[in-house]
């Protein structure tokens, strides 16, 4: 399997895991909510004043002990890597990893944990506010639980539950298929679920945020090591990999299959301006949000061994 295809399907994965993990969180909460207050009959505000840690913890114990074992995956980004340089006539030394690669690797694990950690943190504040002030309004138990529910997983409206479900169907067949065509059509239909069926998840909630993040998490750290192993063994060029599909941003589009140097990457990026384009860095943040595309390491002798 290619590095991309793995990250493709760590992405996929690590995303169904966090829709998952949050679905666990909602309902343990609740369960421990209607176990601690009898059924809500013992509600009240001292009650919500010292439920906050029992909240924490369960955050931590489920959503973030699932992160963690997320990030432990991005090993499988630098073996990968690793595969395709130790084809390389480069320097022995740079086809595998010394003591400060390993630092480097563990550095960039404990940040991407970190944006986990700051999701967690803020909806923590966000849960146990909630239980706070309801016991303090005297808002509904079952309200309560209801708000609960859509800070952690969102509320659907107006959803087409038949079409949502084909383009599931659809993607979970193909989304390993070998043909460029149908994996052109499955990134459109996950475009169509993140985009279409995306905004029928109202408000602001843990699985929009931390779903996200997983996303872009694994592409930064992807960036990040490719760079950094490039600048090692003095690669100089680099190349703009990824699939074009209709919601491709513009500079995706325009940079897709070029080479250029470091600073020709930068001045592109920073030149250029369009819809969804976050961050400073084009290495790092390449398209923006949700962005699959990435700058891979060029020399044009290597051609052949690199789209081996």
């Amino acid at each position: 399997m290619s590095k991309q295809a793995i990250i493709n399907k760590l992405i996929d994965t690590h995303e169904e895991r966090i829709i998952g993990v949050l679905k666990t969180l909602e309902d343990n909460i609740r369960d421990e909510l209607t176990t601690l207050t009898n059924g809500g009959s013992n509600f009240n505000t001292k009650f919500a004043i010292s439920y906050r840690p029992k909240i924490k913890t369960l955050i931590q114990g489920v959503f973030l002990k699932e992160a963690n074992a997320i990030i432990k995956e991005y090993d499988q980004i630098v073996i990968a890597y690793q595969k395709v340089v130790k084809k390389l006539p480069i320097d022995n030394k740079f086809k595998t990893l010394q003591k400060i690669d390993l630092e480097v690797i563990t550095q960039l694990k404990f940040l991407s944990f970190a944006g986990f950690q700051d999701i967690a943190n803020r909806f923590l504040d966000t849960i146990a506010n909630e239980v706070y002030q309801s016991a303090l309004i005297g808002r509904s138990f079952n309200e309560m639980v209801k708000n609960i529910a859509g800070q952690i997983n969102g509320v659907y409206q107006r959803s087409n539950e038949n079409a949502i479900n084909r383009l599931v169907g659809f993607i979970e067949k193909n989304r390993y298929s070998d043909n460029k065509n149908i994996l052109k059509r499955v990134a459109l239909a996950k475009s169509t679920l993140a985009g279409k069926y995306g905004s029928d998840i109202l408000g602001e909630n843990m699985r929009k945020y931390a779903g996200l993040y997983a996303h872009d998490s694994l592409m930064k750290f992807d960036g990040q090591f490719v760079k950094y192993k490039a600048d090692q063994a003095g690669i100089k060029q680099f190349k703009y990999a990824g699939t074009r599909i209709d919601t491709t941003r513009n500079f995706c589009a325009r940079t897709m299959g070029r080479i250029l140097t470091e600073q020709q990457a930068r001045d592109l990026w920073q030149n250029r301006r369009w819809k969804g384009k976050s961050g400073n860095d084009p290495f790092i943040d390449r398209g923006g949000y949700r962005c699959r595309h990435s700058f891979t390491i060029y020399n044009p002798e290597w051609e052949n061994i690199l789209e081996e």
